[in-house]
């Protein structure tokens, strides 16, 4: 027969001797009733320490926060808000928790039935949302609060599962004389809690609790379980919810420049993504929102743009604000920032310039060096022909700027469309959409008018895919064949759409090796590689650094209205002895860090040190350097981007994506330079 969880002293634990877990903070040991009881009479009474050694670490220290907070031992549970209001307010701001758990916990309802148990759920503060199970158990647990409205969070409830875990981050058993309040010792629970998979931060809490005499050591295994499925659950659905922001934001572009800058929210005002974020300040200031998952404001159902426009922080001035809906309902936000730094058409986070030579409608591109001069020559030749055109460099070398000034000798009007497609940035899910389109319904998310792809766009102009080799292997024979046929078909639909459009190809891989590994289709590979343009890398430029890095030095000071920054003799040669791994994008943050971040005018080595830029054969380096530097090693570029790339990682904790924005090159690439020089993450 079910019974009634009862009070100190009646529990049939109190002469048995029970294990209640293993770990750091819940060693193993023997768990003694009338000794934890005497414990914790000997704490109240400000008893000596060894009095209450026999207690878990784990508990004493709980113990010690309720004392610190001044929590009464000899109250009643916990405290209890059960207004309609209060609780119409609480589902709703936990609808998607809620939602999340009712699977997990209808089938833990059905076990959990005449077994004198009860499964609880509840919210980030310990606040129950819901509780199944036994009915009499159900029932005597209202004596404590231990219902819907309860609030069990330790500083208010003291020492219990669902507190204890929320403090710890981690799955907690308190069993009877453990809890630090009184009338909660006729009680065991094991709680674990649930995190958020966006990032990391505890959303609720799963508890199993009884009467003592349910007490099993696998009791824990329930709740983490549940733990876990909700998460998975969480996971899949923010998943999901993500990727429509992305195609809704795709589908805002009629409205968004490509060289504007823009930062995707979600409804909870947390940065989903971000493109060409204005400036390094407040790039950086977007990548800590990103990894620490702070919320940019408190979004409210009804908030409007102004009221979004308001609550931002005072370094966030959009010039646009565009609220972005899936299946009718406001879902997202996207800041939009305007990009008056470069010309309409020079694309954020690429190589910029205004040549003094070439004559032709758009972007041309600075450098004086022979084989750099070659490429622009060849790029002027191929323009005249029908090919695809493949584009080769380094991250960083301006392979879309080569790209907008093939563009600028093959257009016939002003008019004629320059497309980019980053095959990198787009989930495998919906690249094949964004490059082919797609008709009313034709998958989960699609727009209820359709939509054209990037193939249409581009119609009667150039369409550019940059990282092609990204590019998933499955979706390489519809693009092979829209290239032959010049036709696409959009997904779901049967109906032939010709196109006429010019390739551009860009990528930093070898997608010949791709082919070899079967990553890359060879039809595909032969036929957009039939005319390859390969761009070299800075440190093959020759004096081609100095041009850049006075053109960029001109360049940022005009935009903030002060004096260009003097570098003395030491300081660019250093630069010219630096291999640039990030090539002319990195000398490009360099020089806009320096404007930014100098109180003084002049650049010495010491400050492009400090800028994380290892230079050799210079002034000012440590002897640690120099000594590395000897015997004509201050010319071998591979030991200086090893040290490179090394002190990026250590600098970043070994946060590879971190390390890699630092240099100024992809991810993908540092891993291949980390497999090439044989350096591991937990470098350092």
């Amino acid at each position: 027969m079910n019974q009634r969880p009862r009070k100190p002293g009646r529990s049939e634990f109190s002469d048995v001797k029970v294990q209640t877990g293993t770990g750091k903070g819940s060693s193993k040991f023997n768990y003694d009733e009338r000794n934890v009881m005497t414990a914790w009479e000997s704490f109240l009474t400000g008893g000596r320490p060894q009095d209450y050694s026999n207690v878990r670490t784990l508990v004493q220290d709980s113990w010690n926060r309720c004392k610190s907070l001044g929590i009464d031992a000899r109250g009643v549970g916990a405290p209890l808000r059960n207004d309609q209001d209060y609780l119409h307010e609480l589902h709703q701001d936990n609808h998607d928790l809620l939602t999340a758990a009712a699977d997990s916990l209808a089938m833990l309802k059905h076990l959990l039935d005449n077994t004198s148990a009860m499964i609880i759920l509840t919210d980030r503060d310990g606040v129950i949302l819901e509780s199944f199970g036994d009915s009499r158990t159900i029932e005597a647990g209202r004596d404590i609060h231990l219902e819907v409205g309860g609030g069990w969070n330790e500083s208010t409830a003291g020492t219990n599962g669902i507190g204890t875990a929320l403090r710890t981050g981690k799955p907690v058993l308190i069993h009877a004389a453990e809890h630090y309040c009184q009338d909660v010792k006729a009680w065991t629970c094991a709680a674990a809690p649930i995190f958020e998979p966006f990032d990391g931060s505890i959303v609720g809490v799963v508890d199993l609790s009884g009467p003592t005499e349910i007490f099993q050591r696998h009791n824990m295994t329930v709740p983490v379980i549940a733990a876990r499925q909700i998460e998975q659950i969480l996971h899949q659905r923010g998943s999901d919810e993500r990727m429509q922001l992305m195609e809704a934001c795709f589908n805002s572009a009629p409205t968004i420049n490509d060289e504007d800058g823009l930062v995707v929210l979600d409804r909870h005002g947390r940065v989903v993504c971000h493109k060409n974020a204005p400036g390094i300040m407040l790039e950086g200031k977007v990548e800590r929102l990103m990894r620490t998952g702070d919320s940019l404001f408190s979004p409210k159902s009804d908030m409007t743009e102004a009221d979004i426009a308001a609550s931002l922080p005072e370094e966030f001035t959009p010039h646009k604000i565009q609220r972005l809906q899936v299946d009718g309902k406001v879902r997202g936000t996207v800041l939009v920032f305007e990009n008056k730094r470069r010309s309409p058409t020079m694309p954020l986070g690429t190589v910029t310039s205004n040549s003094r030579h070439e004559d032709v409608r758009g972007p041309t591109i600075l450098g004086e060096s022979t084989n750099f001069r070659r490429v622009l020559d060849m790029v002027r030749r191929v323009a005249a022909g029908r090919g695809s055109v493949l584009i080769e460099g380094e991250t960083g070398v301006g392979k879309e700027l080569v790209g907008r000034l093939f563009h600028a000798y093959t257009a016939r009007t002003r008019e004629d469309p320059f497309v980019t497609v980053n095959c990198g940035a787009i989930t495998k899910e919906l690249i094949g959409g964004e490059l082919f389109g797609h008709v009313p319904g034709a998958f989960t998310g699609a727009l209820r008018e359709g939509k054209k792809g990037k193939f249409e766009q581009a119609h009667g102009g150039v369409l550019c895919l940059d990282e092609i080799g990204e590019m998933p292997l499955d979706v390489q024979p519809f693009l092979l064949r829209a290239l032959e046929d010049r036709v696409i078909y959009r997904l779901g639909d049967n109906k032939a759409r010709p196109v006429d459009v010019r390739l551009v190809a860009q990528t930093n891989r070898n997608l010949l090796k791709e082919v070899e590994a079967g990553t890359f289709r060879k039809d595909l590979y032969y036929r957009i590689g039939a005319i390859k343009i390969s761009i070299p890398p800075l440190r093959d430029r020759g004096d081609d650094i100095f041009i850049l890095l006075d053109h960029f030095n001109e360049t940022f000071a005009g935009e903030l209205d002060r004096n260009p920054l003097e570098f003395t003799d030491a300081a660019r040669e250093a630069l010219s002895h630096y291999p640039w791994p990030g090539n002319v994008r990195e000398l490009r943050n360099l020089v806009e860090s320096l404007h930014l971040t100098l109180s003084q005018r002049t650049v010495t080595v010491a400050d492009i040190i400090a800028s994380g830029i290892y230079v050799s054969g210079t002034d000012g380096l440590n002897e640690d350097d120099r000594n590395a530097t000897s015997a004509g090693e201050a010319h071998d570029l591979d030991e200086m981007q090893r040290r490179v790339i090394k002190k990026a990682i250590l600098d970043n904790n070994g946060n590879l994506t971190l390390a890699a924005r630092q240099i100024g090159i992809a991810r993908s690439t540092l891993y291949r330079k980390m497999e090439q020089f044989s350096i591991h993450r937990s470098y350092g």
